[in-house]
């Protein structure tokens, strides 16, 4: 007797489809505004995030799909950051391009407050699938937090060449 199961890949875990890319930004979002909101507050990471997303749509129109509700006294919900599934059609290179973009931005835009982690951090929180993801649309979170360290460590240079 022959048994098949399609839905199990040969690690035992479950086949699932992977997420939408509408549902890997909205989570990647909020990620963000989580641990950014525990090294500012709330409402200055809700409206850095909003204004660097506008800034943004200049050179990622699909970007306009991304509201961003200024809830201030209800961090975890759901509905504080919605991605429109128009997003979905847009080509996964072109999306993590804009992603990298808002990721590396808020890491700059909080400079110091970030903190030494800040990348790790989100990799940290995101679910493997998400991870996979994000690679898929050109993101590696470990190459970014090599990038982030090379950055302050350029600045710390500079500031110590300025004082010296």
């Amino acid at each position: 007797m022959v048994i098949s199961i399609k839905n199990v890949s040969i690690y035992g875990k479950w086949n699932m489809s992977s997420p939408k890319k509408s549902e890997v930004i909205k989570n990647v979002l909020r990620t963000l505004v989580s641990i950014s909101s525990r090294k500012t507050d709330l409402p200055f990471t809700i409206m850095t995030m909003e204004d660097l997303i506008r800034r943004l749509e200049t050179r990622y129109r699909f970007l306009k799909h991304i509201q961003i509700k200024d809830d201030f006294y209800n961090e975890e919900s759901d509905n504080m950051i919605s991605v429109m599934s128009d997003i979905n059609t847009v080509p996964p290179n072109e999306l993590g391009k804009a992603l990298h973009s808002i990721i590396d931005s808020m890491n700059r835009s909080l400079g110091d407050n970030a903190g030494h982690f800040f990348i790790k951090e989100i990799r940290n929180k995101l679910s493997d699938e998400y991870i996979t993801e994000m690679r898929t649309m050109g993101i590696d979170l470990g190459l970014m937090q090599l990038e982030s360290e090379i950055y302050r460590l350029e600045r710390e240079i500079t500031e110590r060449k300025t004082h010296s």
